[in-house]
């Protein structure tokens, strides 16, 4: 009988993993600038006050053909920008709505050669309406997308980094596109 127990929560935990990772959306790869690309990846995290939430992730890999790392000065507040928009390419307007938004000082990133780097580019800090729908929180933005809204959405960004004036360091410069990844609602039953 524990036996029996025990082989259904796993199969449970399991099945909850995959329906989980069923949900996590990954968008395409940008091109290679200087050595570097990246892509986003989009999934759900834990709902506030009603209101479904997403993260944001960034993936930067280092597929240059010189066996160094490439340093990257990252400005977590301006290095990354971002839109959400429709399958016509129209932005999707941003509620009003303030922001509390803390943030580290910029710094540098450093992806080993034929290695990957990632990490979650959402910020916490704006309003979140009640039962509102599903928000996406950017440093440069937070966008809304209404409940029983059967639109598709895309969320869209470009990364652009330059060293300070005077460094010395052999830092990666440059701009990447990041193709878009889908931020429309996700199944009410997933929250």
């Amino acid at each position: 009988m524990l036996r029996a127990c025990i082989i259904a929560a796993l199969l449970t935990l399991v099945c909850s993993a995959n329906i989980r990772a069923a949900y996590t959306r990954t968008g395409d790869w940008s091109a290679s600038v200087n050595g570097l690309r990246g892509r986003l990846s989009v999934s759900e995290d834990k709902p506030f006050n009603g209101t479904k939430m997403l993260a944001v992730y960034l993936e930067l890999q280092n597929v240059s053909d010189v066996g160094n790392p490439i340093e990257l000065y990252f400005d977590p507040i301006r290095t990354v920008v971002s839109r959400v928009i429709d399958d016509a390419g129209k932005d999707l307007a941003q509620p009003p709505n303030a922001a509390s938004i803390t943030s580290p000082p910029p710094f540098w990133l450093s992806i080993p050669w034929d290695g990957s780097l990632r990490f979650r580019a959402s910020v916490y800090g704006y309003g979140v309406y009640k039962d509102s729908g599903t928000q996406v929180s950017m440093a440069n933005g937070s966008w809304l997308i209404k409940p029983g809204d059967k639109s598709k959405y895309f969320l869209e960004a470009s990364l652009k980094s330059k060293p300070t004036a005077g460094d010395k360091r052999r830092a990666w410069t440059g701009e990447l596109m990041l193709p878009k990844v889908e931020v429309s609602q996700l199944p009410k039953d997933r929250f």
